[in-house]
């Protein structure tokens, strides 16, 4: 099975969202929920939103071999789109903190042998885990309370 195909498969999984919030909007909140996503989407608060990503990806992709499949789309100046090649941890960082802070773009990541894919779509304040394996789970677990960040399961 190819990377491409793999991926593919995996998103039709159930799934974790970690995530700004510990849970969906409450009842009879969601003009108020909106109004404070749109806070934490201007650039200073998406900022602090960003270095956590950016932290918890970086600290996770230090365990396990991984593919990163970038999807970037238009204003930006130079348009990627495939399987990153450059896989320097500088690299990373800067196409994670591309697609978060100028809200567009996504970025897959493939941690192959764990059959776990990290999904990273500008514009929003989460993050998505297809197929977590117990491993990634319990790694997850320690770096997701460490960034002050919550986690979510959401079955397909």
């Amino acid at each position: 099975m190819t990377r491409t195909e793999k991926l593919n498969m995996l998103f039709g999984e159930d799934y974790e969202l970690i995530d700004l919030f510990p849970r969906p909007e409450g009842e009879g909140c969601a003009e108020f929920f909106c109004q404070a996503e749109q806070y934490f989407l201007q650039e200073r608060q998406l900022s602090a939103f960003c270095d956590r990503v950016v932290s918890l990806v970086v600290k996770l992709l230090c365990y396990y071999p991984f593919e990163m499949y970038v999807q970037e789309y238009s204003p930006l100046r130079t348009q990627r789109c495939g399987w990153l090649k450059d896989k320097r941890c500088e690299m990373a960082v800067k196409i994670i903190r591309r697609v978060i802070m100028k809200k567009k773009g996504q970025v897959d990541i493939l941690l192959g042998k764990e059959n776990t894919i990290v999904s990273i779509v500008g514009g929003t304040l989460s993050i998505a885990v297809y197929h977590p394996s117990e491993s990634v789970s319990s790694l997850l677990d320690r770096l997701v309370d460490a960034e002050g960040l919550y986690r979510r399961r959401y079955f397909v």
